[in-house]
């Protein structure tokens, strides 16, 4: 049994819309539409908590009225803000967090995460990367500092899981220490304030969020599979 939050309270600016991205619909359902759907049918999820702004609440308390494990939670400044607040909330052992903006993560992932959390893990879905990756250098960003090790890398997706109280505590240590709002994934702050190993989870290429406008015909491609 675990929980999901979906941070959903963004404003998806790189997507240009006009409003948030979440809300952009595909075969009449909107894209956190298609992504709850991934847990509406996990009979494991017991609990769903979308992140939400106050201007986005109502339509998306519209969309899910009916839906009864799902809860929507007032967002933060910052994703990372957004996750904590849900986190208040949360009733199960194990939360996995998830994009609300990734429909196309599968069953075989999310269990995977969920059962190495259960295990007293955390766990990242991870793909390897497909090209070379190279740093800026430091001094001069025009110009290339050093060209990394491939197969010592990975790109890092979503959903991820944790014992709760593990996720819980790493957040609480990093807005003790007024960091909160720089985290990037929650990974990132359980590798920093706490001792659990993470382990990795093989993703999906296909495993995108929705981001810019020109994922737009892929995602239409892809849901109309």
């Amino acid at each position: 049994m675990y929980s999901a939050i979906l941070p959903s309270a963004g404003t998806g600016s790189r997507m240009n819309l006009g409003y948030n991205k979440m809300l952009y619909k595909i075969l009449d359902k909107t894209i956190i539409e298609h992504t709850v759907g991934l847990f509406l049918k996990d009979a494991d999820c017991k609990q769903i908590l979308i992140t939400v702004s106050k201007d986005d609440y109502k339509q998306m308390d519209s969309l899910f009225s009916e839906a009864r494990k799902v809860e929507l939670v007032f967002g933060g400044d910052s994703r990372q803000e957004s996750i904590y607040n849900a986190l208040q909330f949360v009733k199960e052992d194990v939360v996995l967090v998830h994009d609300g903006s990734r429909p196309f993560a599968t069953s075989g992932i999310i269990n995977n995460c969920v059962l190495l959390a259960r295990s007293g893990f955390g766990a990242v879905t991870a793909v390897k990367p497909k090209d070379t990756i190279k740093e800026r250098d430091f001094l001069d960003e025009s110009s290339v500092g050093a060209t990394l090790f491939r197969d010592n890398l990975i790109v890092v997706q979503t959903p991820q899981a944790f014992p709760t109280k593990t996720l819980k505590k790493a957040n609480e240590l990093a807005k003790c220490a007024g960091r909160l709002h720089l985290a990037t994934d929650d990974s990132g702050l359980v590798e920093e304030y706490s001792d659990i190993t993470i382990k990795i989870v093989e993703g999906s290429y296909n495993n995108l969020k929705f981001t810019t406008q020109e994922d737009i015909d892929f995602f239409e491609f892809m849901l109309g599979r």
